[in-house]
């Protein structure tokens, strides 16, 4: 009887011993001191349709074709994602206007070829959006508050679905270059940063997903039509390690393209919150 006491006892010194080794390990196989992955490239694409429904009501229609670097080729080297994004977005005054909508992103295998990987993997989204545009030395100042729910895997083959919610802060300016407004013929300039937080059960030590640095350079062809081009520069914590820290440079081009859906005696000019 004793002898069981004592085995029992030593089997649980011996069980609190390993767990104490195995603690000491993980905390020495933690780095000191953040890593930065390196640099990688990809081009952004994006089309961004605006069409009036009624005095207040809009339909939003996004769409981006992504490509990323990869290997020798920088920027287009393979595809990354294509992106569908919709909503219904309401304007409540010419300060204010609000949108909810669904997400449907394809992620693209990273690793063509190879059988481990599923070619395409579907990530659904719902998002909802509140932006708020206040005057700024003679312009507009635009505060756009972001919120994603997500349902995303991995292109392992496998691979099990995680949640995560997003949470997204955007600060932006439209700067008319040769004209005192922003009207056609205008060249403008638009500086652009934005912060996504993460959040979830997946999220251990990692709540800042990116940071993004996207001044660009736009043109206002019509009433109907403009474009955008800059270069944009993210940094962020990747999911599985908070202290490993991504670093991309990213070529962006976007078309926006405005649209009055009503009848044409509803029609009348008004107050304009756009993104």
């Amino acid at each position: 009887m004793e002898t069981n006491k004592l085995n029992a006892i030593a089997l649980c010194l011996l069980i609190f011993i390993l767990a104490l080794n195995a603690t000491g390990y993980a905390q020495d196989s933690r780095p000191n001191q953040a890593i930065t992955q390196p640099t990688s490239t990809a081009l952004w694409n994006g089309f961004y349709g605006r069409f009036r429904l009624s005095e207040r009501l809009f339909w939003d229609a996004q769409f981006h074709y992504r490509r990323v670097g990869d290997g020798d080729t920088d920027y287009v080297g393979r595809m990354g994602q294509i992106y569908n994004r919709h909503a219904l977005n309401y304007l409540v005054n010419d300060r204010l206007s609000i949108s909810l909508g669904p997400v449907l992103r394809l992620n693209f295998t990273p690793q063509p070829g190879n059988p481990e990987f599923e070619d395409v993997v579907l990530e659904p989204r719902i998002w909802h959006e509140y932006l708020f545009a206040m005057p700024f030395g003679g312009n507009m100042a635009y505060h756009r508050v972001r919120i994603e729910h997500r349902w995303s895997r991995s292109n392992a083959v496998g691979a099990d679905w995680i949640f995560r919610n997003r949470w997204r802060y955007k600060f932006y300016m439209n700067i008319p270059i040769n004209n005192r407004r922003l009207i056609p013929g205008t060249f403008f300039v638009t500086p652009d940063v934005e912060i996504i937080m993460q959040s979830g059960k997946p999220v251990v030590d990692s709540p800042m997903e990116d940071l993004r640095i996207n001044p660009s350079i736009g043109y206002i062809q019509n009433p109907r039509l403009k474009y955008t081009v800059g270069m944009m520069y993210t940094t962020g914590q990747t999911l599985d390690a908070g202290y490993v820290y991504t670093s991309r440079w990213i070529l962006r081009t976007n078309v926006y393209i405005s649209l009055d859906f009503r009848k044409k005696e509803a029609r009348f000019p008004g107050a304009r919150l756009e993104d």
